[in-house]
């Protein structure tokens, strides 16, 4: 029976949504949504989301996004309806209704590289997450053994080590609101934790689901297994 009461006591702990808080270290890089216990750290997703507006929105698609959509990382609907309309499209400024403006970057930019959609990417590679973040840090010179196609850069964590993309991050390309230092590392930690939310907006809500199916299961068996042996000593 103590171990029913845990149980039940965790389960009433985990009907309550956790909090997010900004608790992301890039000694070595992790992000406070890996593991089964994991929430989207709001103040990363923000500083993310600066960070792609500023330096990834230029070349870089996002169709499967509305601005509406920026209130689920913690911006009232007054300040989404700001950031729409500062952003300019054919017909006027961008409303909370529209999806997020499309550069329509043409390949003849970067040597004939179509730039990615951003929507999926993190959903689209394996261990998306840090994939996004190392391919962010890891432009390097090129060896002297190494002949670079033209337009392109020296890249160790892109497959060939070579893309056409020039490093897009440096250090304080943005200014954070909150005091974090804008670092190159921080800015990939935090751009790579925005588009993993975009990838996968309702990751919180599916812990929370998996977890208390589980912990209502393993009530269940408790519960049978209880039953059982009750019943099996009135039958003696």
């Amino acid at each position: 029976m103590r171990a029913l009461a845990t149980l039940c006591g965790a389960a009433l702990l985990l009907a309550v949504p956790v909090l997010a808080h900004a608790e992301d270290t890039l000694s070595p890089p992790h992000w406070q949504s890996e593991g089964v216990f994991g929430s989207y750290d709001k103040a990363a997703l923000q500083r993310g989301f600066l960070v792609y507006q500023t330096v990834c929105a230029s070349c870089h698609s996002a169709n499967e996004w509305h601005y509406r959509d920026l209130t689920a990382l913690g911006f009232t609907t007054a300040q989404v309806a700001a950031i729409a309309s500062n952003v300019k499209l054919a017909d006027g400024p961008a409303t909370l209704d529209d999806k997020f403006k499309d550069p329509h970057a043409g390949a003849d930019a970067f040597g004939g590289a179509l730039p990615p959609d951003l929507s999926t990417l993190v959903a689209a590679r394996p261990d998306g997450t840090r994939y996004v973040y190392e391919l962010l840090t890891s432009y390097q010179d090129a060896p002297a053994d190494v002949t670079l196609i033209p337009s392109h850069y020296y890249n160790t964590a892109y497959p060939g080590m070579q893309i056409a993309m020039p490093a897009p991050l440096k250090d304080d390309a943005v200014s954070y609101a909150d005091g974090t230092k804008a670092t190159t590392a921080q800015e990939a930690s935090d751009v790579a934790a925005f588009l993993t939310w975009a990838a996968e907006p309702n990751l919180d809500e599916t812990k929370e689901i998996g977890l208390r199916a589980v912990l209502f299961l393993i009530f269940l068996a408790i519960l049978a297994i209880a039953t059982k042996r009750k019943v099996w000593r009135e039958s003696i």
